[in-house]
């Protein structure tokens, strides 16, 4: 992992499907003589057996965060996604930044058919609404916070037609964030290959609002993952 990031050099790293804080750690080590700080690591329970997960998701950086922490979904009626988000506010000359590193619901269905597989995809669509009434609620406590990114592995393909009328994307789009890749065909968008009866996929996003990317996403292949790694360079406000 520390080879494909390390040609990549991000000043801001957001983590999907890393096991825990000691994994950041040796992370750290690793990108080494880079010099990386864990702002915040998850450490969510598993849907399945209540214990720690292993897939968790964190924040590095080449700074310290004015502000991190992270947070579960909430549960909304039947609707209980799993995991939740990590957080932080980072500080660029005069500018703050709130960055969300996030792993929403997968498309894994045990049992249940057409019903499991609408049940994951509103358990997607909870979870950007409740990450839009947790940006919305941070206007006090950080009057400086002008621009946002929501970062990672989203687990939904508008060009899949299962995936037609979901509205994870839509609604952040709505919300004035801009779909970094919405200028690209899926052939230069692969971030998930495909494998077996699983055709290849955009799964993994870089959201943006109020800043303005440079050039197009690169995606950078790797080992070291089933997905690949999305890098967006970003001009500051």
């Amino acid at each position: 992992a520390a080879s494909v990031i390390g040609i990549a050099n991000p000043d801001v790293l957001l983590l999907q499907e890393i096991r825990d804080w000691e994994t950041c750690q040796r992370l750290v080590a690793a990108l080494a003589p880079a010099k990386y700080e864990v702002l915040i690591c998850s450490a969510f329970r598993d849907e399945f057996s209540g214990g720690m997960g292993r897939q968790q998701v964190a924040i590095l950086a080449k700074q310290s965060a004015q502000a991190a922490w992270s947070e579960s979904w909430k549960t909304t009626g039947p609707i209980d996604p799993p995991r939740g988000f990590a957080f932080s506010v980072l500080r660029f000359g005069t500018a703050e930044v709130g960055f969300y590193s996030i792993h929403l619901k997968s498309n894994l269905v045990l049992s249940g058919g057409e019903t499991a597989v609408q049940a994951n995809i509103r358990k997607r669509e909870v979870s950007v609404e409740q990450l839009l009434a947790h940006q919305a609620s941070l206007a006090a406590p950080f009057p400086r916070l002008s621009a946002w990114i929501i970062a990672g592995d989203f687990n939904t393909n508008p060009d899949q037609e299962m995936f037609a009328n979901e509205k994870t994307l839509g609604v952040l789009q709505t919300a004035g964030f801009f779909n970094s890749f919405s200028s690209l065909p899926l052939a230069a968008r692969v971030t998930h290959p495909g494998k077996g009866r699983y055709p290849d996929a955009t799964f993994d996003y870089v959201m943006v609002k109020g800043l303005r990317t440079i050039g197009l996403p690169e995606i950078l292949k790797t080992s070291a993952s089933d997905h690949h790694l999305v890098v967006v360079e970003l001009e500051l406000p």
